[in-house]
């Protein structure tokens, strides 16, 4: 995988074919998979992910050598379809190495008629090392 940001990450998550095959695709043939918001407000079902954190969290020499970086990922539906969703998701993350550090139950917006659920996935990353 390339260096880790949220553009690469929906890159990743858009060769899962069950994920994608839950996904609404937009008005240009796109699979509602997201960085940040989506440019399109009436597609559903579709994900969001946003970049909640970044870290060393390992040195050698004062040079980082582990890097965790940590997304935030929200999906909104019209129908309730989040646990297949969710459930895909989350087959798709672990095998990209993610771990989930947190999920929110499912909710819905009432003003908006849309079921929402959010999911945190945090990955470690090994840096390579300047003497190398």
């Amino acid at each position: 995988m390339k260096p880790l940001d949220a553009s690469t990450l929906i890159d990743e998550l858009l060769q899962h074919g069950r994920l994608v095959s839950l996904l609404a695709v937009d008005p240009y043939g796109n699979p509602a998979l997201y960085q940040i918001l989506s440019p399109e407000a009436e597609v559903f079902p579709r994900i969001a992910i946003f970049e909640n954190d970044r870290e060393y969290t390992a040195f050698a020499d004062d040079f980082p050598m582990e890097e965790r970086v940590e997304f935030r990922v929200d999906m909104y539906a019209r129908e309730n379809i989040l646990a297949p969703l969710n459930s895909a998701l989350h087959e798709a993350m672990r095998r990209l190495g993610f771990r989930r550090a947190a999920q929110a139950e499912d909710g819905y917006i009432d003003d908006y008629d849309i079921y929402v659920k959010s999911a945190t996935y945090e990955i470690r990353e090994q840096l390579p090392l300047p003497w190398d």
